[in-house]
């Protein structure tokens, strides 16, 4: 699986057999991007990993139960993380 975080606090988590081998030069939509939207981490990850979200001095880990929540397709929105963490600072697999 590959997660991908945005700087609006969102998380989309999707298959990495979703993600197809492009030409040289060519891009992938990996998320839905609003207008001064980016994204600040893509990461891999089996289904066994839990993530762990950091946001400033607080941090929150979410096991693959919690992931199921922000399990899409490539190219869909993802879901918000919860209230406090959406100003993601890092994301690291646990």
């Amino acid at each position: 699986h590959v997660a991908v975080v945005t700087n609006a606090g969102y998380l989309l988590i999707f298959a990495l057999d979703d993600l197809p081998e492009q030409a040289r030069g060519k891009g992938n939509k990996l998320i839905k991007l609003k207008d001064g939207e980016e994204v600040l981490a893509i990461t891999p990850l089996s289904q066994q990993d839990s993530l762990i979200i950091t946001a400033g001095k607080r941090h929150v880990t979410l096991k693959p139960n919690d992931l199921a929540n922000y399990t899409g397709t490539r190219g869909n929105r993802g879901g918000q993380l919860p209230r406090g963490f959406q100003n993601v600072t890092s994301v690291e697999v646990g």
